[in-house]
């Protein structure tokens, strides 16, 4: 039902990616304590090679869901792909499986999985600090864009209970690895409590953010969202965007460093929230990437034109708008996949 809801859907494949990872990792955890798998060969096979607990990528798409219901229009592009590449992380264990069983059929490795199962138990047992690290960090970067766009609608008021609910849950976690992590008190606990203290919130914490998740979309919150994206007439679209092009390659505004949404709003007298919905829903870009994009560009220019190597960085970000040396060196890589000094080297060789 979240992969197909319609008005929707975009911002619904985030929480139906959360809610498969996190039923797939319950489900790992069931099979760990269920006799007739661990009873069957075959079963224990596919569940060494078969990759059942992927967590790295939830704490992203968290981020990127409350991003997307926060931001009408705003979509996922390839500079976000570096968010998941710590994945890796939950496959070690399989490919250290799967590369077992290759060398085995192969003849190439010594037919002793004891020590291949004790790292791949070692491994599962440490790798939960990242993974609830991860998920810890894009919760806080979620309360936080909630924080700066606060709101007061039923979906703000989902979005902070979406929050809550996995912060709730990420210290019932933590206080069950605190003890798991220990040596001494690993074994005891998994013998009295199993993973029963992380299984049963998590069966609670699946079921209410399927069905919650689908209903805010599914009834008035769904028209308030549509309202938010479609109340803007081509007409209006089409001529803020000139006024807006005219006060950035005309006026350079961008220039100021102290520039922001409300100032631009005021020079070409239209609310900032039609200025922010336009940007969003006719360029798919937030404020600051419109405003940091001719920065960047202003900032080429006058390198190109200089041609010098002897140009200080830092004095020509300034000039170009950039009140920090250090989100100007961040946003140029975003923008252009290299360092200031890289283009710089680029265009005076």
């Amino acid at each position: 039902m979240l992969f197909s809801t319609p008005g929707t859907h975009y911002i619904n494949r985030f929480l139906g990616a959360i809610v498969l990872l996190v039923s797939l990792a319950c489900l790992n955890s069931y099979f760990f304590q269920a006799p007739w798998f661990q009873a069957s060969q075959l079963c224990r096979l596919l569940g060494a090679v078969v990759p059942l607990v992927i967590i790295m990528p939830v704490g992203p798409l968290i981020f990127f869901y409350t991003r997307a219901i926060i931001t009408p229009g705003w979509r996922i592009d390839k500079t976000h792909r570096r968010h998941f590449y710590p994945t890796i992380i939950d496959l070690v264990p399989y490919l250290a499986a799967i590369i077992y069983l290759i060398g085995y059929f192969l003849k190439m490795i010594t037919p002793n999985p004891a020590p291949w199962a004790l790292f791949i138990d070692n491994y599962n047992t440490y790798a939960d600090i990242p993974r609830w690290l991860s998920i810890s960090v894009y919760l806080y970067a979620s309360y936080r864009l909630i924080q700066v766009n606060s709101g007061q609608n039923s979906t703000y008021k989902w979005l902070r209970s979406f929050i809550l609910a996995f912060a709730l849950f990420q210290f019932v976690w933590l206080c069950f690895m605190i003890p798991y992590l220990i040596p001494r008190y690993n074994t005891p606990l998994l013998e009295q409590v199993g993973w029963y203290p992380v299984m049963i919130p998590m069966v609670v914490l699946i079921y209410w953010m399927g069905i919650k998740g689908f209903l805010v979309f599914k009834t008035g919150d769904k028209n308030a969202y549509e309202r938010a994206t479609m109340r803007i007439t081509p007409g209006i679209a089409s001529q803020t965007l000139i006024l807006l092009t005219r006060l950035m390659e005309e006026e350079h505004l961008y220039l100021k460093p102290d520039l922001n949404l409300e100032m631009v709003s005021k020079h070409i007298q239209l609310p900032p929230k039609t200025v922010s919905a336009v940007l969003n829903s006719q360029l798919h870009l937030s404020f600051n990437q419109w405003l940091n994009g001719y920065r960047v560009a202003a900032f080429k220019q006058r390198i190109i034109q200089a041609n010098s190597g002897h140009l200080t960085l830092a004095g020509v970000a300034s000039e170009c708008g950039f009140n920090s040396q250090a989100s100007f060196q961040r946003i140029f890589k975003q923008l252009t996949g290299m360092v200031p000094s890289e283009y710089r080297d680029s265009v005076t060789s």
